[in-house]
């Protein structure tokens, strides 16, 4: 992707190093940022800006980060904690570094020991010609300080990690004295995420103090980077140079070195094969997510006619589409007055960005243009499982197929919940209607508007959404979400599985009757062979059956707690028991020997 004529400019997102960071947050908070289009474009660069106020003592106690007072530090431990610092951060980028890289953005790290920390920000921000300085939610208690003396537009990271512009227009420099920082040491490095090395950077690194500071950038060339399309369709092509403020720009060489990698990649026919039944093949944008021109959506679906409709919601409208390349792709466009809204199409990119795994639809891209928010899955090839299950035209779905999905689902559950880089994910809203097929019968999780990420270990309350009949007790009860929220949820998908009925069946006398009230008494009684779809006949496996029942019992279980985890739940499906025989105990103890 090309980069197009725009003003270079510089943003800052600052944060005070003295605390630890998570990597996922510090994803989340620049995947955010990178998103709303209006902070960060095609060649500007974003400066992680890291405050160390204080440095740790070998004696266990914590010393001021400068060197001219009895309570500071000395230079060699400074040098040494920023050096560390430095590394740390950019461990943490590379997978943003090179996100960004596409867009034809920059990442640079700077980690400055100095107090005091607000200060210390300021004149970076002065220093730098920032136009945006982005505030960790740690630094808020300062807010009104930068807000009244901090030139440059101002945002600050909230607790859920979205951004909140606080000034969107730039202000006359303050005139306030910052003869009050103190001596310090910085260092300066770029990510580079595609070199071979874990990192490689050029940087520099000066010691100043008072307002005597000035910033000098590395001038680092990424061969790798692309920019993202405007929706003019028009480029300018810019000289390899940095300017003063510290911001570069694309050479004709790098253009060219990018032109001739998207043609390979475009040209490339060694895909794997995704589904063996229609020969679909896999895409290969593994490496990150794309941001799409909406002309070439509209062009891949045909300007969203209706022959490539592949469904609709309460979310808006699904597509089926052809990409240039011969990839064939799923656009979910969201509708202008959608109840779901832009916080679910965000959620639904950033977890998608994370979850790579063969159970689960890879995200493509997504594109953001005015109204319109859309979301480029792969197409997966074999409608849902609700469709196999449940539409009068699907053919039987075969016992060693549901066991095999349900194994699959299982397992793409679990890495979400325990395998997942970036802390455990709840998906909210697993139904078979969000499981697609391929004609392989290979399960693909879907639809992620309603994820979660688990940051930390506090519990989190939240509004009820998601189909009735999935949701957990304490979820309906109390808002409460968990991993067991899903679990509960994959309980009812294997009694559909078994079973064949839909979660609400309406009795003869009118009276509605869910999944688990008719299921329950048949399990409880051992009666298990009633459980089984009437289309199946006898031609299941016994034992297969009764662990499928068995882990259905137990991710049912009214108390959250009781519910084993998905890693427990593919043990029993797998009929591996040996390390679950708590569980196995749990289910029917009569029953066991």
């Amino acid at each position: 992707m090309e980069c197009y004529s725009k003003s270079q400019s510089l943003a800052i997102l600052a944060f005070d190093a003295t605390r630890d960071i998570k990597e996922h947050e510090l994803w989340l908070a620049i995947n955010n940022i990178r998103m709303r289009g209006d902070i960060l474009g095609c060649g500007d660069t974003l400066l992680v800006l890291g405050i160390l106020g204080s440095v740790p003592h070998p004696m266990g106690y914590q010393t001021k980060a400068c060197i001219d007072s009895v309570f500071g530090t000395n230079a060699r431990a400074l040098e040494e904690e920023v050096l560390k610092k430095v590394e740390t951060y950019i461990s943490m980028l590379l997978e943003s570094a090179s996100r960004c890289g596409d867009e034809g953005i920059d990442i640079e790290v700077k980690i400055t020991a100095g107090t005091p920390l607000k200060k210390v920000i300021l004149q970076e921000v002065i220093s730098c010609k920032a136009s945006w300085i982005i505030l960790d939610r740690h630094l808020r208690r300062d807010l009104k300080f930068y807000e009244k003396h901090v030139p440059s537009k101002v945002a600050i990271i909230l607790d859920s990690l979205s951004i909140d512009v606080r000034r969107s227009q730039p202000i006359p420099a303050s005139d306030i004295d910052v003869s009050e920082q103190k001596l310090f040491y910085s260092l300066l490095k770029s990510v580079e995420p595609n070199s071979n090395m874990p990192y490689s950077v050029n940087n520099e690194q000066t010691v100043t103090s008072g307002g005597s500071f000035s910033v000098s950038t590395s001038s680092v060339e990424n061969s790798d980077a692309f920019g993202v399309h405007d929706e003019t369709g028009s480029s300018s092509r810019h000289e390899s140079t940095r300017n003063k403020g510290g911001h570069k720009s694309i050479s004709d060489s790098q253009l060219s070195s990018i032109q001739k990698i998207n043609v390979s990649r475009h040209e490339n026919s060694d895909k794997p094969i995704l589904c063996a039944g229609c020969g679909l093949r896999n895409a290969l944008y593994t490496k990150q997510t794309m941001r799409f021109r909406f002309s070439d959506i509209q062009a891949a679906t045909s300007d969203f006619s209706k022959e490539n409709l592949l469904g609709e919601g309460g979310f808006g409208h699904v597509y089926k589409g052809h990409l240039q390349d011969g990839q064939v792709i799923a656009a979910k466009l969201r509708k202008e007055a959608s109840s779901q809204g832009y916080t679910e199409f965000r959620s639904e990119v950033q977890v998608l960005s994370f979850a790579r795994h063969k159970n689960i639809v890879m995200l493509l891209g997504y594109c953001v243009k005015e109204n319109h928010n859309i979301v480029v899955y792969e197409y997966i090839c074999n409608k849902s499982l609700d469709w196999h299950l449940h539409d009068k035209y699907a053919d039987n779905l075969e016992w060693h197929k549901r066991h095999a999905i349900a194994i699959g689902i299982a397992k793409g559950l679990r890495f979400l919940h325990e395998e997942c880089r970036g802390g455990p994910i709840i998906h909210r809203d697993l139904r078979p209607s969000n499981i697609l097929l391929t004609h392989d019968f290979v399960p693909m999780l879907g639809d992620f508007g309603l994820a979660k990420w688990k940051t930390n270990d506090e519990a989190i309350h939240t509004r009820v959404l998601g189909t009735l009949g999935y949701l957990a007790p304490e979820y309906v009860e109390n808002g409460l979400v968990s991993v067991r929220t899903d679990v509960y949820a994959f309980g009812i998908v294997l009694l559909q599985l078994i079973s064949g009925r839909k979660v609400i069946s309406e009795q003869e006398a009118g009276q509605n009757q869910s999944l688990l009230q008719w299921a329950e008494p048949l399990i409880e009684s051992l009666a298990l062979h009633e459980l089984i779809d009437h289309r199946i006949g006898e031609s299941y496996d016994t034992y297969e059956l009764y662990n499928m029942v068995k882990a259905a019992y137990l991710c049912v279980r009214r108390k959250a707690e009781m519910r084993p985890s998905m890693g427990e739940v593919v043990g029993l499906l797998e009929g591996n028991s040996e390390n679950v025989q708590n569980l196995v105990r749990q289910f029917m103890p009569h029953y066991t020997k």
